[in-house]
């Protein structure tokens, strides 16, 4: 059960058990009756964080929700034409506080070495900054985009970031993770809504509280803790 826990990806699970619930008119209150832990901990299980989840429970809450094991999302693998630990980071100069409290998040895996997370931040006075991008977009093993409306006005981003990032996707299995920061039109765009956000588009990052925006922060480096540990 644990090896199964292990290779589930918690954010889509969390929409499944919420929906599953909701289905069955069951509250959090009552859901977390039968599991055991408080309404609380089930909120956080729905948002992507299995706080108080143990095997014993997890089996609980299969049972509970009638959810077959066949019916779990698992944490997509790196495909082996990807490689490396290279993650470009794509937002809006105006969002740069969001960036900033991510790369905290990110920093522990940065220093395990597992991931490389790259921002345009990174570039000195005297780099051909435009090389230095195109550099990094080709290396790039996964990309995570900090979407706003100032990301998706920018022409910088949707003409020269956005492309090459959606081509990796396709063809060789770049990781895309979508953060949706504050109200935008993401759902509406064909070419990112195919991609999960790691968080509702009803709930950007900008409207949450401080522990709410940790948990998304949080998932994030789980998320991408989850697949560099899997790569074939």
């Amino acid at each position: 059960m644990n090896d199964l826990m292990d290779r589930v990806d918690w954010l889509a699970f969390g929409s499944l058990i919420r929906a599953r619930r909701d289905g069955r008119q069951m509250s959090q209150a009552a859901l977390g009756k039968i599991l055991g832990i408080s309404q609380a901990a089930i909120s956080l299980i729905e948002r992507g964080s299995p706080t108080g989840l143990t095997a014993d429970r997890f089996h609980v809450l299969l049972s509970s929700l009638e959810i077959a094991e066949s019916e779990l999302p698992e944490v997509q693998k790196i495909k082996p034409a990807a490689a490396g630990n290279h993650i470009f980071i794509s937002y809006s100069h105006k969002d740069k506080v969001f960036l900033d409290r991510l790369m905290v998040h990110l920093r522990p895996l940065e220093k395990r070495k597992l991931i490389d997370p790259w921002a345009d931040n990174r570039i000195v006075a005297g780099d051909k900054w435009k090389t230095e991008i195109a550099s990094s977009l080709k290396k790039a093993r996964a990309a995570i985009l900090l979407i706003s409306a100032d990301f998706l006005a920018s022409d910088f981003i949707v003409d020269n970031e956005l492309p090459p990032l959606l081509k990796k996707a396709d063809e060789s299995g770049t990781f895309v993770i979508p953060v949706v920061l504050k109200p935008c039109r993401f759902a509406r765009e064909a070419g990112l809504a195919t991609f999960q956000s790691i968080n509702s588009p009803e709930e950007p990052i900008s409207g949450l509280d401080e522990h709410e925006r940790e948990l998304v922060y949080d998932s994030i480096a789980l998320r991408l803790e989850r697949l560099f540990e899997n790569k074939s």
